[in-house]
């Protein structure tokens, strides 16, 4: 399947890495890199070793697929590397308890791993706006390196239909959002992921049958997209999708009370 021609056709390359720049770094100065591995070899194999400065990921899927336990998930894998976490919460997913859950299997001391969170409630676009524009002054002085928002485009979905937001409005809003994540992804060198809320794909050639609500906004920004789908109760598939860097890869996975893992079979 071609799916460069299925999804995401307007593609813009704001990635600052070329492939064979990142490749060259990875392999030249991977001690010295602050990427964040999953700990699962499957599905570290699916993202070429892990998660990258300097890059923003799209996880998008539908509901109960595994978004925002990919988030809590590496939040801790982050303190285990001491890197240190922003999570921007839009949808109030989350959980302190799950962290903790987390943090014991990996015999961490959960009160240690929360500290290493810094977690913000976001209630609308205006609000995440304002948090982006107070965020830069976070990272410096906090030494933020990962940058989570669950999910980047629900305000955007729900305003996009309210009779008190014109479209062009609720656009242009989403768009700055867009472009200060962008911005401060670049700048400081962050891990950012984003998970995204979706609509039915009608395309009738292609496997993927959700798309992430405001596509044609993200396609701009973003490159790196990874596609969750669970097919039956106890596993589901992650698909990198789409990349400027790497090629196209699934794997199956599984949500356990440690995590997400490896389906084994």
């Amino acid at each position: 399947m071609n799916y460069n021609n299925v999804f995401l056709r307007d593609l813009k390359h704001t990635q600052v890495y070329t492939e064979k720049i990142m490749l060259n770094n990875i392999q030249k100065n991977e001690e010295h890199i602050p990427y964040i591995k999953f700990g699962s070899k499957n599905i570290d194999n699916v993202l070429n070793g892990g998660f990258y400065p300097q890059n923003s990921y799209i996880i998008f899927g539908a509901n109960k697929t595994g978004k925002t336990q990919i988030c809590h998930h590496i939040c801790v894998q982050a303190y285990y590397n001491s890197i240190k976490s922003v999570f921007l919460d839009t949808e109030n997913t989350f959980r302190p308890e799950r962290v903790n859950e987390l943090s014991l299997t990996r015999n961490l001391k959960s009160e240690d791993v929360l500290k290493n969170i810094l977690v913000s409630k976001i209630l609308s676009n205006n609000a995440l706006q304002l948090k982006l524009n107070e965020l830069e002054n976070i990272i410096i002085s906090h030494k933020i390196q990962l940058l989570i928002i669950d999910s980047i485009n629900n305000y955007y979905r729900l305003d996009i239909g309210s009779k008190h937001f014109s479209n062009y409005q609720t656009k242009s809003l989403f768009y700055g959002i867009l472009e200060q994540v962008n911005n401060l992804t670049n700048k400081y060198n962050l891990i950012t992921l984003l998970t995204a809320q979706i609509s039915p794909s009608f395309s009738a050639d292609s496997n993927i049958k959700e798309i992430p609500v405001g596509q044609q906004f993200l396609n701009h920004f973003f490159s790196e997209f990874l596609y969750l789908s669970y097919k039956e109760e106890d596993k589901g598939y992650i698909h990198y999708v789409k990349s400027s860097m790497f090629p196209e890869k699934k794997v199956l996975y599984k949500i356990t009370k440690s995590g997400v893992k490896d389906y084994k079979i």
